[in-house]
């Protein structure tokens, strides 16, 4: 790999050059996400981010609030997956009420006391996205893990909304005509996690930049990403990619691997599902 990698100094002095960063993510499940992106004006974006923080802009004031907002959805979009994973969640729970609760400030009461209660029954590790109807109510939608109990979770939200009648709970395990078909079958969680991250997201966009857009269990630690290294002037993500999936087949294997390679924006994405349970594998060596 090129020694001059981003945060070095050029000896030709240059600002700009094209390459190809990658970084990779270990779970303690034992799932892997790896992507590799184009790296390019490392120093004329820093020196741009600098000069937005020393201009002191209100948050959702700026001239670039559309990009801000973007930023902010695929950020939360992100954590919601990774939180997803990091619990192994192979299970949906979407909780209704009767009446037409169109205030988050009303409806946030209720999803509290509905955790608060779960949780007297065991740990109970979730992800929640709350999400409007088209009546315009409230309605929260539960990412968690293991084989839910259906009848529990009913009478603890009939409780919390005030009794039969009043409230709907349903439990899926969304996306597959497996589910459909009633057989048992579930997903793998990383799969899952990406599936749901996208539906229990979709309406992350629709909130004001202040507002929380996901509420989670408290105990999710999501670990770090770890630099692997950045080819500069390589000839193609192609040739980057070849020695990240040497890797994945070395540490977990490729027979459950999830990708998605874009040759327009010379990027990859690589993700496995769990292993194991128990503590996060050592740092790689990056990769020369």
């Amino acid at each position: 790999m090129d020694e001059a990698i981003v945060g070095q100094d050029w000896e030709t002095g240059e600002v700009f050059r094209e390459g190809i960063t990658v970084r990779v993510r270990h779970m303690t499940n034992g799932q892997v996400e790896i992507n590799g992106f184009p790296t390019t004006a490392w120093r004329r974006i820093n020196d741009a981010r600098l000069r937005g923080q020393q201009l002191g802009t209100k948050r959702g004031e700026s001239e670039h609030r559309e990009r801000n907002e973007d930023i902010s959805v695929r950020r939360a979009t992100q954590q919601i997956r990774l939180r997803c994973k990091q619990i192994c969640a192979n299970s949906m729970i979407t909780l209704t009420t009767r009446e037409n609760i169109q205030e988050i400030e009303r409806f946030y009461p209720l999803c509290k006391e509905f955790f608060r209660r779960m949780r007297l029954h065991g740990e109970f590790h979730y992800v929640a996205v709350p999400e409007r109807q088209k009546r315009g109510a409230w309605h929260l939608h539960v990412a968690c893990q293991g084989k839910v109990a259906k009848r529990l979770i009913i009478a603890v939200w009939l409780r919390v909304v005030g009794g039969k009648g009043n409230g709907y709970c349903h439990v899926s395990n969304p996306g597959r005509s497996d589910s459909q078909r009633g057989n048992g079958k579930r997903w793998e969680s990383h799969r899952l996690a990406a599936y749901i991250s996208k539906y229990i997201a979709k309406d992350v966009s629709g909130r004001e930049l202040n507002d929380k857009r996901y509420w989670t269990s408290r105990g999710i630690v999501v670990p770090e990403k770890q630099d692997w290294g950045t080819w500069i002037d390589h000839p193609s993500m192609y040739d980057a990619a070849r020695p990240v999936l040497e890797y994945l087949q070395g540490v977990a294997g490729l027979d459950d691997l999830v990708a998605h390679i874009s040759v327009k924006g010379n990027s990859f994405w690589f993700a496995t599902g769990p292993r194991f349970f128990g503590p996060m594998p050592p740092a790689i060596e990056p990769v020369a």
